[in-house]
């Protein structure tokens, strides 16, 4: 499905293209060349593969495509709503830029690994409850130039936007699930933002549950465990 997706998409710009060009040509009276159409169909071509190469590398540089990041992150937490199933959603502070790929690497093949617009690292954590995150967040923390760790369980979450929106239990579960998952971002954004600007800088990583920031679990430093 997605060649025929590539196809189609590739056969209109074509067609596009070619015709810009030829209402060009006719509008200034000039004779079609061949060479200028089989330059056209090359950087069609070329422009159609770039943007693969980007898809491709996109997580290895970091980037995301946000509109599959928002698709994922609500079919999560409506599923969590629906089903009851526990979820965890962790938002990461890093020391130094980290590669998707490699956060993956550290977790199951069912977590996911996106990154916010506000530039941290986002991990969903299905089927999992936050005691159960404690050690991979942990064990991630020690492995990767991580500063802080913002955890949130569905609880968590679904108790924040109440509180925000001053609704009840049943009200929440209503809202729009675009607009229940930008409350959530944007709290977990937040909190990381606070404990950056409260916090001052150090070599253990720390992981702060969501309500509480008192709470935060001082992982040791990765050096000493080396």
């Amino acid at each position: 499905m997605r060649t025929i997706h590539y196809s189609i998409r590739l056969i209109l710009v074509l067609i596009i293209v070619s015709l810009i060009y030829l209402g060009a040509i006719s509008l200034f009276h000039q004779a079609v060349q061949v060479s200028v159409l089989l330059t056209l169909l090359f950087i069609t071509l070329c422009t159609e593969r770039l943007w693969k190469l980007l898809a491709w590398l996109s997580p290895v540089l970091g980037s995301v495509d946000t509109k599959e990041q928002e698709r994922v992150v609500e079919y999560e937490l409506t599923r969590s709503q629906r089903y009851k199933s526990p979820l965890v959603v962790a938002a990461i502070h890093e020391k130094k830029r980290i590669s998707l790929n490699l956060v993956a690497q550290n977790l199951r093949t069912t977590d996911i690994v996106l990154r916010s617009s506000a530039g941290y690292l986002l991990i969903l954590l299905p089927g999992t409850t936050l005691e159960q995150a404690t050690q991979p967040l942990k064990r991630l923390a020690m492995t990767l130039p991580i500063k802080d760790v913002v955890v949130a369980d569905e609880k968590m979450l679904q108790t924040m936007v109440k509180t925000q929106r001053g609704n009840s239990k049943e009200d929440v579960e209503k809202i729009p699930p675009a607009e229940f998952r930008k409350a959530c971002i944007q709290a977990l954004e937040a909190r990381c933002a606070s404990i950056k600007s409260s916090v001052s800088e150090s070599d253990e990583p720390a992981i702060y549950p969501l309500v509480d920031l008192s709470e935060a679990q001082i992982v040791p430093d990765r050096k000493i465990l080396s």
